[in-house]
């Protein structure tokens, strides 16, 4: 029965997934089809496997019912105790704490002064804190494959925002620490310990191979071994742990017996958890090692299959809910597919060859994981981490801890590991960052549907039975469904129309059906206020690097027909840079005479990239397809002072509907349109300036009639958009409106005859 227990942790794997999500088909033909495979070829293991699932569909949905608030919201009056790290971003303070009522709520604080940062970094774990403040519920999802912050939250029981009207040290007074806060604590010290020991340069990397922490490293850093495939070398891995206790075993039976080392490890093993920050991986990588080590002191065995699949139901047994994390979904499947080819790799006899087909089967692996968080994958990074994984695991990891151990002992002496290992991580970054932004084989698949990551997991499966008979191109099945998924859209008979939520601002994603144009109307950006040194945070949110582009990416564009930009103010192209560095764009468009000092810049880039840009005016049409597109403004003559008022208007038809796309036009060019074309309806509006009293006036939607209006404004925004009168207007006439500030992301899909309105919030 050797290799069987993969069985039953696969069945509490669908329990789990079937206890925390609303049970619908997909539960139901995964459940069945499994429970028909047992009963074909392991009919004994099918009783074990049903107790398995039923048990852990029943633990899980009991604990999914019971994870709710006990908190009321219009609960004014906090004393909380912080129970997690205190983090100080820039002017951002933010920390798990727990209330008197014991439910853990996430604290979120604007600093109001430099002397006020320095004071609240003495903020400390165990430290107890009232305060008056307002309870927040978590934001849903607000864009399509943009990050769920709620379910996040959700899944480790925290169900609230706080937020402190003001929060000083005065109203804080130490507790006694717990064991695992007294853990947490040494970790804080050896991090910034690392910070005062390193340069900036390199104090992130040795920060994340020493204690899995990757705060400090550098958002484009991050970004550049993601787009690699090289992110798991920054996680505490299962070679990490191996090579650490393979260290200290060997070291302590220099002094102790093989026993008493064993039992030293296995005391020590929880706390080394703890301290490098129990993600999924090393969680994974700690059970398994104390699992080895527990079996070889009772001098028994267990094959390395059966110790991962104990090890996996162990994890979901102490956390159900780390099933839906991507590092313990990469950590398993990755250390699944290695274990079952081990003697497929094991008899070759080169080195080099063991490496390559390693690194091969982990990155095959993991490839329908990877799409579905990252939405594209590398070929270069099958050969990159050839290069990079003996680099970390045989020089940057061992000098990280040698530095930082001799350190401890002698700045002197450490000081000079120190710069040794500075030079190799500088020339280690520099090259990653250059090899991202060159990358010639990262491909944009997009997030797989269920169908697609099924047909994967099919050819994923298949072609490692294949290579066991030695037959390697059976993985031409996992390229051709790649291939596939890559090809879907030049097929699909839909098109969409999406209004992202930007917040302030607008974008807006137009897609032909068959793909036969992928069109972006703005692309939304922060109107940044001027900020003190003190308050700039360490990663700014950029709404380009965190709504548009991983829109694009999610939905596999990897090229714009057109970039449109309507005219030159930043909520509206603010993020055009990143749209323009990131995905291809074969031509930018904007307003005749648009070109002002902030949309300059962007000019620039686009003649450096080589993209065709174009100035549309009032006449000027195209047409794809079924659908045509017809600039109404600017005139060739307009004269206004109002870059608004020069805005770029676009009707289009798409699909069963008519469009009319305004930008931030105000009353002076509306009556400008409506005097070249007086007879202009259209059925969907899009309201100019976000809902500005300067727009949409009487006479503008009295000759439009629209059916519907869609206002791009941000939540809770400083203008106060949209205006009070415009919703009145649009009310006396009974046109329904759409708003990206209640709705989230508006999308339209539609074919020739049909088309489906729908938001992201509901």
């Amino acid at each position: 029965m050797k290799g069987n227990i993969v069985y039953i942790a696969i069945a509490a794997i669908l329990g789990v997934a079937s206890g925390v999500q609303r049970f619908h088909s997909l539960h139901a033909i995964a459940i069945s089809g499994y429970f028909f495979f047992l009963l074909l070829r392991k009919h004994l293991l099918f009783l074990p496997s049903l107790c398995a699932i039923v048990l852990f569909f029943l633990y899980t949905n009991s604990i999914e019912r019971h994870n709710t608030t006990i908190l009321p919201q219009d609960k004014t009056e906090f004393t909380v105790r912080f129970i997690s790290p205190v983090m100080i971003d820039g002017d951002r303070l933010k920390a798990v704490v727990r209330t008197k009522e014991d439910e853990a709520v996430q604290l979120l604080y604007r600093l109001k002064s430099e002397q006020q940062q320095h004071e609240l970094s003495q903020l400390a774990i165990g430290m107890v804190c009232t305060f008056r403040g307002n309870l927040e519920k978590p934001e849903p999802p607000r864009n399509f494959a943009a990050f769920n912050y709620r379910d996040y939250l959700h899944f480790q029981h925290i169900h609230w925002l706080v937020r402190p009207q003001s929060l000083s040290l005065q109203q804080c007074q130490h507790t006694p620490l717990t064991m695992y806060e007294k853990l947490l604590t040494v970790r804080q010290q050896g991090l910034r310990a690392i910070v005062d020991l390193f340069p900036p340069a390199s104090a992130g990397i040795v920060q994340a191979l020493i204690y899995g922490e990757r705060t400090e490293l550098e958002e484009d850093l991050q970004v550049g071994y993601q787009k690699l495939g090289l992110i798991h070398l920054l996680a505490i891995s299962g070679s990490h742990v191996t090579l650490l206790v393979s260290a200290c075993f060997y070291a302590l039976i220099r002094f102790v017996t093989r026993e008493t080392a064993t039992i030293v490890l296995l005391l020590c093993l929880p706390v080394y958890m703890v301290l490098t920050g129990a993600s999924p991986s090393v969680v994974r990588a700690v059970l398994m090692a104390m699992l080895f080590l527990i079996l070889r002191y009772q001098k028994s065995s267990m094959v390395p299959l059966d110790i991962l699949s104990v090890t996996c139901i162990l994890m979901l047994a102490l956390q159900p809910y780390a099933l839906f994390q991507a590092g313990f979904q990469l950590s398993f499947i990755v250390s699944f597919a290695l274990i079952l080819s081990i003697t497929t790799i094991a008899q070759h006899h080169s080195v080099f060859v063991r490496l390559s087909l390693t690194t091969f089967i982990a990155q095959v692996s993991a490839l329908p994981f990877v799409l579905y968080h990252f939405f594209a994958v590398s070929l270069f990074s099958i050969p990159l981490n050839l290069l990079f994984v003996p680099l970390y695991s045989f020089l940057i990891l061992p000098l990280s801890l040698l530095s930082v151990g001799i350190s401890s002992l002698s700045l002197t002496v450490g000081a000079f590991f120190i710069r040794l290992l500075n030079g190799i991580i500088v020339a280690t970054n520099e090259l990653v960052i250059f090899l991202a932004e060159k990358d010639p084989f990262s491909f944009v698949l997009g997030r797989p549907s269920s169908v697609f990551l099924c047909c994967y997991g099919v050819a994923i499966v298949w072609a490692f039975r294949r290579m066991e008979q030695g037959k390697f191109q059976a993985f031409l099945y996992v390229a051709l469904v790649a291939v596939w998924q890559a090809s879907w859209p030049y097929m699909d008979k839909y098109g969409e129309v999406v209004f992202l939520d930007v917040g302030q601002g607008d974008c807006i994603y137009i897609e032909l059906p068959y793909r036969q144009g992928v069109y972006l109307i703005d692309t939304g950006g922060a109107v940044s206020l001027p900020k003190q040194r003190w308050q700039i945070r360490t990663s700014e949110w950029d709404v380009g690097k965190q709504v548009v582009v991983p829109f694009l990416r999610a939905k596999g564009v990897r090229e714009l027909t057109r970039l449109i930009l309507t005219h030159g103010d930043m909520d509206h192209m603010g993020a055009a840079t990143e749209v323009i560095q990131q995905i291809h764009v074969r031509e930018l468009a904007i307003g005749k005479g648009a070109i002002n000092e902030t949309l300059a810049p962007v000019i620039a880039m686009a003649k450096k990239q080589h993209i065709a840009i174009t100035e549309l005016q009032k006449g000027d049409t195209w047409k794809v397809g079924n659908a045509s597109f017809f600039v109404l403004h600017p005139a060739p003559t307009v004269s206004t002072s109002s870059d608004n008022n020069r805005s770029l208007v676009l009707y289009a038809k798409l699909g069963p509907l008519s469009w009319l796309f305004t930008g931030d036009l105000e009353k002076e060019g509306e009556q400008q349109v409506l005097s070249s074309f007086p007879h202009l309806h259209a059925d969907v509006l899009k309201v100019g300036h976000h809902g500005s009293e300067t727009s949409t006036s009487e006479l503008f939607l009295q000759t439009v009639t629209p059916k519907l209006a869609v206002i791009s404004v941000g939540k809770n925004n400083r203008y106060h958009h949209p205006h009070q009168i415009v919703l009145e207007r649009l009310k006396a006439h009974h046109i329904p409106v759409l708003r990206t500030d209640e709705h989230g992301a508006i999308y339209y899909r539609y074919t020739k005859k049909t088309g489906t309105f729908m938001g992201m919030v509901p």
